[in-house]
């Protein structure tokens, strides 16, 4: 059977009249790669390119980025926006042969999308399209329930009833949009990357681009002769030298340890992030340990000091650090646990 494998949402932190609204450093990408790592995004293994289809502000996506998030080639579809676009990209995926991702991104601040997955706010699916014999079934514009509130909703709400196995759905989309943190933080965030002076923070383009798996996946070397591990990636071995004989070791992306913490304000900031400090104020940089004797440093999200404090638990969402050279440098930041969060009570939202 054709159908629904696999399924992740996100929803932003913030809250404001009742709907979720990201933040400055959220963009298109960065909720998509959160709904993908919610989904369960598979990593490369046969080389077969990641086939995706955008839907809504999604549309917008660079298959190059992508391609660095997963680890491998991607194939980018023709967008679909618009009235019906959810149901237009599930029908081509349902005569598609293979598996196919469903990308959804929702960035309404602007009023540019005319798509019709509003109630929750801005947020974001990735939807696993494949054959299987547990899939869900692929929901038609003629199935619709009368009264839904958008056909996302109706997916998800499907998907949590129970008819699928519990590993298929992960994430938020149903969640309460009003229930969120009081703000939002640092509105609006601007979509196109504006030139900035270099200062602090800075890392050459060949560099950054070098380092990308492990900036947005946390992926170490590991050294087959000596079996150390080596994070950042970097090439060759931290303790024998040897770079013939490395494979990837993946690290935990989430609940990691504050060892450490500082909050950076007004003028105290590299001038790379002098948008965000005028937009959001104070940021907070941890230590954290990912892993056993795996330390770095990371920039907070989503959270006040006191939500952060040494000894706690953060995970970690790909995020906007700032415009350089004319496009926008991505990194992780960390936001409280998610186990931290269910634990305190909601914020009101404005």
């Amino acid at each position: 059977m054709r159908g629904i494998v696999r399924a992740g949402a996100y929803l932003p932190a913030s809250s404001q009249g009742g709907r979720r609204l990201c933040a400055a450093d959220e963009d298109e990408f960065t909720l998509v790669a959160t709904a993908l790592e919610r989904a369960g995004t598979p990593r490369p293994g046969s080389g077969a390119p990641m086939r995706v289809r955008p839907v809504g502000d999604a549309g917008r996506l660079r298959a190059e980025l992508l391609a660095g998030f997963v680890g491998g080639p991607v194939e980018l579809g023709e967008p679909e926006d618009g009235r019906g676009a959810l149901y237009r990209a599930l029908a081509l995926a349902a005569r598609a042969a293979g598996p196919e991702w469903l990308v959804v991104a929702t960035r309404l601040g602007d009023g540019s999308s005319d798509s019709e997955l509003a109630p929750p706010g801005e947020g974001s699916a990735a939807l696993l399209i494949d054959d299987a014999p547990e899939a869900a079934p692929i929901p038609t514009e003629s199935s619709g329930t009368p009264g839904a509130p958008d056909p996302l909703s109706e997916v998800f709400a499907a998907l949590a009833r129970g008819s699928t196995p519990p590993s298929l759905h992960a994430g938020d989309w149903g969640a309460d949009p009003a229930r969120g943190r009081a703000g939002p933080t640092g509105r609006p965030g601007p979509r196109e990357p504006a030139y900035t002076v270099a200062q602090g923070a800075f890392v050459p383009g060949p560099r950054y681009a070098e380092s990308v798996r492990s900036r947005w996946r946390f992926i170490a070397d590991r050294c087959r002769v000596c079996d150390a591990q080596t994070f950042p990636a970097r090439g060759r071995c931290g303790s024998c030298g040897r770079s013939d004989r490395l494979e990837d070791a993946p690290l935990p992306l989430d609940n990691a340890t504050v060892l450490a913490s500082t909050w950076i304000g007004q003028g105290g900031q590299p001038t790379e992030f002098d948008a965000q400090v005028e937009a959001s104020g104070p940021y907070g940089v941890v230590l954290a340990e990912i892993a056993p004797g795996v330390r770095l440093t990371l920039m907070v999200a989503d959270a006040t000091k006191e939500e952060v404090p040494v000894g706690s638990r953060v995970d970690s969402r790909l995020r906007r650090l700032y415009a350089i050279e004319g496009s926008w440098r991505y990194g992780r930041k960390a936001v409280p646990s998610a186990a931290s969060a269910r634990a305190r009570p909601a914020a009101a939202s404005l």
